[in-house]
């Protein structure tokens, strides 16, 4: 099998970085001053951004190839709504 060379080309997507928030939820007792004080989580997610839109961001991480050397699947998909996306940067492979 010959080793492919990963480049933007393999998905025709931009390798990025996605810093973006995402609910979170405590199950524990707390007194309301605590909870009042709850914050967002930030998360950042990295990979080749397949779907922008008004709604998603949708970034998948892995990619696998067929023994022609042809994209195979996709895997460790994050699909995250767009208002939740705070910064894109672009990462040059």
């Amino acid at each position: 099998m010959t080793l492919p060379t990963v480049t933007k080309k393999i998905l025709n997507a931009d390798y990025v970085q996605v810093t973006w928030s995402d609910i979170n939820s405590n199950s524990s007792w707390l007194t309301l001053k605590d909870a009042l004080n709850s914050k967002v989580t930030i998360c950042i997610s990295t990979g080749w951004l397949i779907k922008k839109d008004k709604d998603v961001h949708i970034v998948v991480s892995d990619v696998n190839f067929n023994e022609d050397g042809t994209l195979g699947d996709v895997g460790n998909i994050t699909t995250m709504p767009s208002s939740n996306v705070i910064k894109i940067k672009k990462i040059r492979l």
